[in-house]
């Protein structure tokens, strides 16, 4: 075991790391041999910086695990956030973009461990080449015409409201007030009376009642606020003219409120997260299905063929989405939730994030039907760790959701409101 100094090293002595401790973060759990782990553990180092700000190297290939004490975490538009070593969650890698800011604590230790033996295949699962998925040469012929349209990026998109890009841009313009973002979302009184309903929900537990938009803006801050607005809209997407798939639509729709909503109370059991982001989240999981809906309606050879939309939509649906959240200018971090929203095995880092609570909120809303067979259990990802600052257990967690039912039920109400 190598003590390597940082840009701010303590010179006091470092806890041994053994084997054991290698076993113990998620990376080398099972699968890996006694004889490579002795090599890793003679090519990682401890760090121990002194107590305050602290970041790694410049340039340096490894990743950072929490192996002592603890690190507190900021960034903009973010609550604070604090992982202790014996959290759960510190058995994966501490976070190291340059989104956040890390402060650690007295006698905090970090082990760091050069990437090379890492296995980072398990970030990425989207396929590349199109794969016949029937064996019916028409369905692989409409396949690979909808693979197409998306790798050339000639798949029509649907628009969003034009009251959402206004309300979108006002939010970001600092030189808009609460006043102004209230007044245009009063240009549209059903959005403004379902944010109104939201707002004052049982589920979203105001402290007291929000009795106008422009007190509801400033109560919610912008970011929550453009949340709200999004999530809120999502739903008249979710519609189509065609008989044939409306049924679709309509089971697409009532599955994504269904993880909208256990979203939001999954976030609001996990601190520094926020809810309406996790409800956002959960609406746009599966949002690239209705591009390939709308595209199949003016498609004969697919009526009549349910099977091949489904199979259309499992493969594409990911990139789709990806695509549509792009073009209309969702952040990275969404964006990036769309295409890897059923990646159940996804390690992600130490501090929870979104699509880890969307990937939990899906096993959730999973149990009991059919499909929940060829899924893992929920207490076999690594979401599962990082929630709840790990005092999840299946039974806890299954727990929590009987407790919210009649949030989630309200949630889902709201959302489903016309």
């Amino acid at each position: 075991m190598i003590l390597r100094r940082s840009k701010k090293t303590s010179s006091s002595p470092a806890s041994k790391v053994t084997v054991e401790d290698l076993r113990k973060l998620a990376t080398f759990r099972s699968g890996v041999r006694e004889n490579l782990l002795q090599s890793i553990l003679a090519n990682s180092h401890v760090i121990r910086p002194p107590a305050g700000s602290w970041e790694p190297e410049d340039e340096a290939d490894e990743l950072y695990f929490l192996h002592r004490g603890d690190i507190q975490f900021s960034a903009e538009y973010e609550a604070m956030r604090k992982l202790r070593h014996d959290l759960p969650a510190a058995s994966y890698p501490i976070p190291t973009d340059l989104k956040w800011s890390m402060r650690v604590g007295p006698g905090t230790e970090i082990l760091a461990v050069p990437s090379r033996y890492l296995d980072l295949d398990n970030e990425s699962h989207v396929t590349e080449e199109p794969l016949d998925l029937t064996g019916d040469e028409l369905s692989s012929e409409i396949y690979i015409q909808f693979y197409e349209a998306v790798k050339n990026n000639t798949l029509q998109l649907p628009s969003l409201p034009d009251i959402a890009v206004r309300i979108g841009k006002a939010i970001d313009d600092p030189n808009t007030d609460s006043e102004d973002i209230a007044r245009l979302i009063q240009l549209d009184p059903s959005l403004a009376a379902r944010i109104m309903g939201v707002v004052n929900s049982a589920a979203f537990g105001a402290a007291e009642p929000i009795r106008n938009l422009n007190q509801a803006v400033t109560r919610l801050g912008r970011q929550q606020v453009r949340n709200l607005v999004f999530s809120c809209i999502i739903k008249g997407l979710f519609d189509t003219n065609s008989t044939e798939l409306k049924a679709i639509m309509q089971s697409l729709w009532r599955h994504s409120a269904s993880v909208a909503a256990i979203s939001f109370v999954l976030a609001r059991v996990t601190p520094g997260l926020d809810p309406n982001r996790a409800l956002l989240a959960g609406l746009i999981h599966d949002i690239g299905a209705i591009p390939i809906l709308l595209m199949a309606q003016d498609m004969p050879q697919v009526k009549g063929k349910p099977e091949v939309l489904v199979n259309l939509i499992n493969r594409l649906k990911g990139e789709v989405g990806a695509m549509a959240l792009d073009a209309w200018n969702f952040d990275p971090e969404l964006v990036a939730l769309a295409l890897e929203a059923e990646h159940w095995q996804r390690r992600g880092t130490a501090l929870p994030d979104y699509l880890d609570v969307v990937l939990l909120a899906q096993l959730h809303s999973f149990v009991g039907d059919k499909p929940n067979a060829v899924l893992p259990k929920i207490d076999e990802v690594p979401a599962f760790e990082k929630l709840a600052l790990g005092q999840l257990s299946p039974r806890h967690s299954i727990g929590v959701l009987d407790n919210a039912a009649k949030d989630i039920e309200e949630v889902e109400r709201m959302l489903s409101i016309s």
